[in-house]
């Protein structure tokens, strides 16, 4: 146990900004895809039934993915919390004990 572990709170919040950033993205995609609603106009017959295709998976996908990315921002969010809470109990034990007086 001779290292030491630190956690780095901005890094946490920079990391959960640029999840839901890329989450909103995934998001805009999709509702751009169901807003041109469908392929079924695209050219034959066979090709818009291949594109329609690609939008189910695109969409099962990104599906999966936010839900990846919720359960991951909600991990993160609660540990970031945990940690400020941590550091916040340390402070003031050390300002009671007057641990940070010289």
């Amino acid at each position: 146990m001779g290292s030491m572990y630190q956690v780095d709170i901005d890094q946490m919040r920079a990391m959960i900004t640029k999840l839901n950033t890329a989450e909103q993205s995934m998001r805009d995609a999709m509702a751009a895809m169901h807003s041109t609603g469908g392929a079924d106009n695209v050219g034959t017959k066979k090709l818009d039934d291949a594109c329609n295709d690609f939008q189910k998976h695109w969409k099962y996908g990104l599906d999966q993915i936010h839900k990846d990315i919720e359960s991951t921002l909600k991990g993160l969010d609660d540990a970031m919390k945990n940690y400020e809470e941590i550091e916040k109990a340390l402070a003031d034990l050390f300002t009671q004990t007057g641990g940070d007086k010289k």
